[in-house]
């Protein structure tokens, strides 16, 4: 017993907090790791310290260069300069361990920064200051496919006998897809190892540059341009402290930048001092125009040292090529050389804010902007492209990406704007095309210029076509084809003259054909398909844009035919299939026009394709939406309704047995709610009772009917559920026990024939039915039925669960989402509420909703209702912690049953540590324990059984 005692004090003494990470090993496999940058606990202690080399060190990161984990370990060092401490270094450290506390195998942090003003510096250190807590690293490669990364971080976790959380910086991934994209996989690999986790598995930290950095989320933080007063006083006391160890500390500029907190005359003094009496035109000035040009653009840009070497044709007769910076002078200051993930000597400007200085100054000296992009293009060879990829990347982004505010890269847009001249833009981009002959985005960017800048379609066109066939199976590549001809036909009928009419429709025909050979190749495309799909912006969405182009084609077709003097009604009737051509009246006026007509056969198609386009975008629009936190854009909703209302019939057939039904069905066709998600929309967005008291009677007489179809018995029984969801005090609800009889029916009459079962008949089943009998097997089959008619087109897109499951019996248990939303006062910002979880901490919510039990296995997680288990989506994959009894609300969507608001019976292993914590005590607790889900152990009770450490319970 008293060696039990000893023991159980000898591991109090060691299992601090503070001293658990010791237990790392100083080097693991991730060694080997060539995606990652490992931050070991011991890193650099067995450094040599040489002070020459030490003080190289500080000065090359003060001038600015990126900072290395030597810098924060020597300003750790007594004879060293201390590091400064942003302001947000607290906030972001601390959120961080808030997160590391989460039940969630997966948490991500974000740090929002603007350009240069040491937020890459700042999450660096605080890995630094946490690489006893967590396994740090940084991923060193962008351009790795998202699974590959994964891979290597979940090695990371497992390596070194000791599961722990990885802490992982990930640096401007540019696009928040491709950050999802990471996430998603992490998750994929998580489940697919079966690691079971009580804390995070994987916190990543994700650095985002953005010239308005602002804290979106709670879980993030932003840093911006500008010092505080605490922070500028220690920069001033920094800057005593550099003078005084350093005799060049005036080129410390990436320090002195922020020290100046940001002042552009500080950064305008150091470039006219430094173009002082020098040379625009020489190689010297013009190796700099290039570099400031690339860094004021594309962030972490660069050249390889070798090709700066090259151009400046400097040649020491014994040593060869002499370094860049003997070669450079003075200008040497402006430049920073380094070594990237593999290796490679490159060269860029110390500072974002001199590269923009440079350009302003040499435009002033008029070195233009597009000179200075020719000159880059045309003074390097196409060998030195190929031996540097990089740079390709970088002259690509410089020229073709663009924000969403902006129809050009903001070089493009710069020279347009400064330089007065489409011409040189054209020039730049016609350079740029010749000479990537791989890439297609440049020839597409500059058919995008030709033909919204110049309005010139037939270069439009060609570089369009070149684009193609640069890279054929891209839909998104092919979409600017069907772009020109829509807005060349916009160009053409301004007086309605038969031969101008000839043209408008020859065009109109051309851009549609585009259009649907475009999308002919989104459907081919998935995921997996996509080469670039990590480094290109919205890498895994499904191109919507081919549909919603024929759409707009056939809408202003339809506003051209239907002012057509003197035959505006009859082209009207003609469109919407009430007319045959041959039906109208010849005359002299008309004659020529419909002789045109007749010779435009795709003008008879219109109508069912935009039925169709409109079918597809009722279920996109209606089901799914871009994410959590954002609405689908307005104008599209609007376009493809007004567009439908265009070709809606507004006649009925006059047979006098289905009058009635053809009435009815054209009404519900004009209020939009003729189909299953033209019902929920409805719900969604107007819910006008008198309206939908109107169309439930139409759907009611269309049941009644003796033609009725299987789809309408359950767009009737959707129609009573959101009738009952508007005004549930009306009579005209047919009672909850009718509707399931009708649905049991049909499920039984689609059950034969497998061809005809759908999401939609499953979700009604899971909505009115749940969990009775059966609903085990519509579980598996909504699922099913979901992969089959929507997973290529919802791919990447937030999927909106309708409806909840409440507290009430009949129709009134089904709870819409917008019943919960209208619990909240500030309907503005509801989307963030339901994003963190908030809105299952209000009152009124918990009393419409009924809580779920259940169990999670494995990395499922399942409602039991009695010895059935029924599996059901978690709305947060990350939040699911294997092997405990849980409870949850219960949502329904298109996709099937999903929990959300899980909660977890009883407490982890996990849990009770914390609460030693906490105490400030120490704690060790039992695997057994851990495997069965609960903590056996009392609160200040120790488990001497199967002693691990308290942090390997993952």
């Amino acid at each position: 017993m008293q060696n039990e005692m000893a023991r159980k004090q000898t591991l109090y003494k060691y299992l601090s907090p503070i001293t658990l990470g010791h237990f790392l090993p100083d080097k693991m496999k991730g060694d080997s790791m060539t995606y990652l940058d490992i931050l070991h606990e011991n890193e650099c202690v067995n450094t040599e310290k040489d002070t020459t080399a030490c003080k190289a060190e500080e000065e090359y990161f003060y001038r600015g260069g990126k900072v290395t984990w030597l810098n924060f370990y020597l300003s750790e060092m007594q004879e060293s300069l201390q590091f400064i401490k942003r302001d947000k270094y607290e906030d972001l450290n601390n959120l961080i361990k808030k997160q590391s506390w989460l039940s969630k195998s997966l948490v991500c942090v974000n740090l929002f920064h603007y350009p240069g003003c040491g937020g890459t510096t700042l999450a660096k250190h605080v890995l630094w200051d946490l690489r006893k807590t967590f396994k740090c690293a940084v991923l060193n490669n962008n351009f790795v496919k998202a699974a590959a990364i994964a891979g290597q971080v979940l090695d990371l976790f497992v390596n070194g006998g000791r599961k722990q959380t990885v802490l992982l910086l990930v640096d401007d991934l540019e696009a928040s897809e491709n950050i999802k994209e990471l996430q998603k996989n992490i998750l994929d690999e998580i489940e697919k190892r079966n690691i079971h986790h009580n804390s995070p598995v994987v916190i990543i930290l994700s650095c985002i540059r953005s010239e308005n950095p602002a804290e979106s989320m709670t879980e993030s933080v932003c840093i911006t341009n500008k010092l505080s007063e605490i922070e500028q006083s220690s920069f001033e006391k920094k800057l005593e402290e550099i003078q005084k160890s350093y005799e060049n500390h005036k080129t410390f500029y990436g320090f002195l930048i922020m020290k100046n907190d940001f002042k552009k005359s500080y950064v305008e003094d150091v470039v006219q001092e430094m173009f002082k009496d020098r040379q625009e035109h020489s190689k010297e000035a013009q190796l700099i125009s290039f570099l400031a040009l690339l860094n004021s653009y594309v962030s972490n840009s660069s050249l390889l040292g070798s090709v700066c070497e090259r151009f400046l044709q400097s040649k020491d007769p014994v040593h060869g090529s002499k370094p860049v910076e003997e070669q450079m002078e003075s200008f040497s200051g402006l430049l920073i050389r380094f070594k990237n993930s593999v290796k490679t000597e490159r060269v860029r400007m110390a500072h974002k804010m001199i590269a923009t200085q440079c350009c302003e100054e040499l435009g002033a000296k008029e070195v233009s902007r597009s000179k200075i992009t020719e000159d880059l293009l045309s003074s390097l060879s196409v060998k030195e492209m190929d031996d540097d990829p990089l740079f390709m990347h970088d002259i690509q982004d410089m020229l073709v990406t663009r924000q969403k505010s902006t129809k050009f890269s903001q070089l493009i847009e710069d020279i347009r704007e400064g330089e007065r001249s489409n011409d040189k833009c054209i020039a730049v981009l016609t350079t740029a095309a010749k000479l990537f002959v791989k890439s297609a985005v440049i020839p597409q960017a500059l058919a995008r210029f030709y033909y919204i800048r110049e309005e010139n379609y037939s270069k439009a066109s060609e570089w369009a076509k070149c684009a193609k066939e640069r890279d054929e199976n891209n839909s998104f590549v092919a979409d600017t084809l069907g772009q020109i001809y829509k807005h060349e036909m916009h160009s053409k009928v301004k007086e309605k003259r038969p031969d101008q009419l000839d043209i408008f429709l020859s065009v109109a025909e051309d851009s549609i054909d585009a259009f649907q050979e475009e999308q002919v190749l989104a459907n081919k495309e998935g995921p997996v398909d996509l080469e670039n799909q990590w480094t290109r912006k919205g890498p895994s969405i499904y191109n919507t844009n081919g549909l919603f182009g024929e759409l707009q084609v056939a809408s202003h077709v339809f506003d051209t035919l239907s002012t057509l003097h003197p035959l505006q009604e009859e082209m009207k009737k003609f469109l919407k299939h009430e007319l045959q051509i041959d039906s109208i009246c010849k005359n002299d006026s008309n004659k020529q026009f419909l002789q045109i007509l007749k010779k435009k056969p795709f003008l008879t198609t219109l109508k069912d394709r935009v039925k169709m386009v409109f079918d597809f975008y009722e279920s996109y629009l209606t089901y799914s939406k871009p994410s959590q936190m954002k609405e689908e854009s307005e104008y599209i909703h609007k376009e493809v309704a007004d567009c439908f209302q265009k070709y809606t019939s507004s006649e009925c057939n006059s047979h006098v047995e289905t009058e009635a039904v053809d009435q009815n069905r054209k009404y519900l066709e004009a209020e939009r709610a003729a189909s299953f998600p033209g019902l929920l929309h409805y719900l969604s967005k107007r819910r006008d009772a008198a309206t939908m008291e109107k169309i439930k009677q139409s759907w009611q007489c269309i049941y009644n009917s003796s033609t009725k179809t299987k789809e309408d018995d359950l767009n009737f029984i959707l129609a009573n559920i959101v009738l009952n969801c508007i005004n549930p005090g009306s009579v005209n609800i047919t009672d909850h026990t009718e509707l399931e009889f009708i649905l049991k029916n049909v499920l039984s009459d689609k059950e034969k024939d497998k061809s005809q079962t759908s999401a939609e008949m499953y979700f009604l089943a899971l909505l009115l039915l749940w969990p009775k009998e059966g609903t085990k097997s519509y579980v598996d089959k909504i699922r099913e039925c979901f992969q089959n008619q929507y997973e290529l087109h919802l791919r990447s897109r937030f999927i909106v669960p309708h409806f909840f499951l409440g507290q009430s019996s009949g129709l009134s248990r089904v709870v819409h989402k917008f019943q919960i939303d209208t619990c909240f006062d500030d309907l503005s910002k509801i989307n963030k509420l339901w994003h963190n979880g908030e809105v299952w901490k209000n009152d009124e919510v918990k009393k419409l909703l009924c809580r779920v039990e259940g169990r999670t296995e494995g990395h499922e997680v399942f409602a039991q209702q009695g010895k059935v288990k029924l599996r059901v989506q978690p709305d947060k994959r990350a939040d699911v912690k294997n092997g405990y009894k849980v409870s949850f609300y219960l949502g329904f969507s298109i996709k099937g049953p999903m929990a959300y608001d899980i909660q977890y019976s009883g407490r982890s292993c996990r849990e009770n540590m914390k609460l030693f914590i906490t105490e400030k005590a120490s704690v060790v607790c039992c695997t057994q324990c851990q495997h069965q889900g609960e903590c056996k152990v009392p609160k200040y009770n120790v488990c001497s059984y199967n002693v691990v450490f308290a942090y390997d319970l993952y």
